[in-house]
């Protein structure tokens, strides 16, 4: 199910600006891209549910039960190719009302751990956002 005037159907649907080297994973339950550069540093990526819903409660079973592999596998690929020492993964749902998760990598030399390195002001390139996405996309194929 899409809702016409949800911002994440518009852009799964190709009718909005699409991410950083377009999707890097795609499969009937989810969706894995690279944030907009403006939103975070390289290698912020968003899971995003394939179908309209919320949150955690409005999963099916196949939705619930393919979430935790996809995770292990992004996980594996973003630590590889970001030599990050952490992902955070954080779900807020305000903005937008479709499910989706960030997934927010901090490397190891970083001094801001958690709530303070969120709450940086951080950006990354354009093309190096495009050059990860192709890396991820090529790591993360079934």
């Amino acid at each position: 199910m899409k809702d016409d005037t949800c911002f994440l159907c518009q852009k799964q649907a190709g009718q909005t600006a699409q991410p950083p080297g377009g999707y890097v994973y795609a499969s009937e339950h989810w969706k894995v891209c690279h944030a907009p550069v403006e939103k975070g540093p390289l290698g912020t990526l968003f899971v995003e549910s394939a179908r309209h819903f919320l949150d955690f409660a409005e999963m099916n079973a196949d939705e619930a039960a393919s979430y935790g592999p996809l995770l292990k596998k992004i996980y594996g690929a973003l630590k590889s190719l970001t030599d990050a020492e952490r992902v955070y993964q954080v779900v807020f749902l305000e903005g937008i009302a479709h499910f989706h998760v960030w997934l927010v990598p901090r490397a190891k030399d970083i001094p801001e751990r958690g709530v303070p390195f969120l709450a940086k002001d951080m950006t990354c390139e354009q093309a190096e956002a495009e050059k990860l996405a192709s890396a991820l996309r090529e790591a993360l194929q079934d």
